[in-house]
């Protein structure tokens, strides 16, 4: 069966990157309808975004990834799946086919999973090795990478699943309770790209909020089967 498929860039100050990936969605031999939730950009990112002829919903202030995300899902609840990606170029739109097809094969939830390549920094090769050994011993599953945002969501994964956080725990939040509630996994490798682009996430803030989000996953009581 074929999906209707949508893909949501959450997107945050982004307008020197975002070109490009909107070049590369729209260039698919089958592309998606495009969404970017431009999350109180202070550039000109909405600009780039609408001169692309695609989609666009703009925050007036700075809300964080979690409400772009959902945000984004509530706009695409028609669709019967949700591709999502970054807005710096990190993760190749040339890979969204892949997540199509694992989706078209049985997949509730495709989860992309990064390269180990020599130049990932030592510091996050461990903390993403942790992270997702964590996830996947609270989620029942296995997650290749917990960390890695670019994801394809069936609606039914989106609808079923409950969510509090707001920032970048949202993704740890999804991925375990949606392993909670029975949905179907598959993992697609993806390149690890690193450019000049400048990360969002926080050490200070959204390290300690990822944290929190897991141990609450770990301690609170789990969905009756």
């Amino acid at each position: 069966m074929s999906l209707r498929v949508a893909a949501l860039v959450p997107a945050y100050q982004a307008a020197a990157h975002l070109g490009e990936v909107l070049l590369a969605l729209c260039a698919l031999p089958s592309p998606p309808h495009v969404l970017v939730v431009d999350d109180g950009s202070r550039d000109a990112t909405s600009e780039v975004a609408r001169q692309h002829g695609v989609q666009v919903h703009t925050f007036a202030a700075n809300r964080g990834k979690g409400h772009a995300l959902i945000e984004g899902f509530k706009l695409l609840a028609d669709y019967d799946a949700v591709v999502t990606l970054d807005a710096d170029g990190q993760h190749p739109p040339e890979c969204v086919p892949d997540f199509v097809a694992a989706a078209e094969a049985g997949a509730d939830l495709v989860l992309g999973a990064r390269e180990l390549t020599p130049d990932m920094p030592p510091a996050r090769r461990f903390a993403n090795a942790f992270s997702s050994a964590w996830c996947s011993a609270i989620a029942g599953q296995r997650i290749a990478d917990s960390q890695c945002g670019y994801r394809l969501y069936r609606r039914e994964v989106l609808q079923r699943t409950p969510v509090q956080a707001s920032r970048y725990e949202v993704e740890t939040e999804m991925v375990v309770r949606a392993a909670r509630l029975g949905f179907r996994f598959s993992h697609v490798e993806i390149p690890t790209v690193y450019g000049d682009e400048t990360s969002h996430l926080s050490p200070t803030r959204d390290v300690p909020r990822i944290v929190g989000m897991m141990l609450r996953l770990t301690f609170e009581p789990r969905p009756r089967a």
